[in-house]
């Protein structure tokens, strides 16, 4: 037991006596310069220049203020002013007339003649020996017992399709019975062409005698 603790203290007197050394070391350093050497190399060496910062780039300069806005002129109106007349003569070119060596001015050509319509009346489809046979078959029996004869003027409207729209006495034959038996007759048994205009059927009117005679 007695060598483990002299052991032990004499580690601990070398220690301590290591601690005194150096504390005598850096005060003599401190005191000869050496130390003050070291501080200011250290300073030195941490004080690096520091470049000042670049300068902000051309794009981020300020920008250049709006152009200014060009606002039409308030309107105004113009004067009146009265204009004379213009005097001077004109470019036009004017109609000249070219008269032959005698001095004679040439006659215009004469105008064209108007175009002619052609136009045509209704007419019958039947033959005139068709007709009268027509006629003769419509004669009433009681104007024959008692001589009635005549001439009765009809009137007939023809359409489009040739058939008889319509027929009215145009004059009479001084008998009503064959008066009756004419408009009875001509739009059951007498067939028409419809009248034509430039070859077109239209609707017109014709006036057609029909002749009660006894034979």
């Amino acid at each position: 037991m007695a060598n483990a603790y002299g052991a032990s203290g004499s580690r601990r007197v070398l220690v301590l006596g290591i601690i005194i050394g150096m504390h005598v070391v850096m005060i003599v350093a401190l005191k000869s310069g050496l130390a003050r050497s070291a501080v200011q190399l250290i300073t030195d060496t941490v004080a690096v220049d520091i470049p000042p910062p670049p300068p902000p780039p051309e794009d981020q300069k300020e920008p250049p203020p709006p152009p200014p806005i060009d606002r039409p002129p308030p309107m105004v109106p113009p004067p009146m002013i009265d204009l004379a007349p213009d005097t001077s003569p004109s470019n036009a070119i004017s109609n000249v007339v070219v008269s032959d060596q005698a001095g004679r001015t040439p006659a215009a050509p004469p105008a064209p003649p108007p175009r002619q319509v052609v136009r045509t009346a209704p007419s019958f489809k039947q033959r005139p020996s068709q007709i009268a046979n027509i006629i003769n078959s419509c004669y009433p029996a009681a104007s024959r017992r008692l001589n009635e004869e005549g001439r009765v003027l009809v009137d007939v409207f023809v359409g489009t399709d040739g058939t008889t729209q319509r027929a009215a006495v145009g004059q009479s034959s001084g008998f009503e019975r064959l008066d009756q038996a004419a408009l009875e007759c001509v739009p059951r048994k007498l067939t028409f062409k419809p009248g034509t205009v430039d070859g077109a059927a239209i609707e017109a009117q014709v006036r057609i005698p029909i002749l009660f005679k006894l034979e």
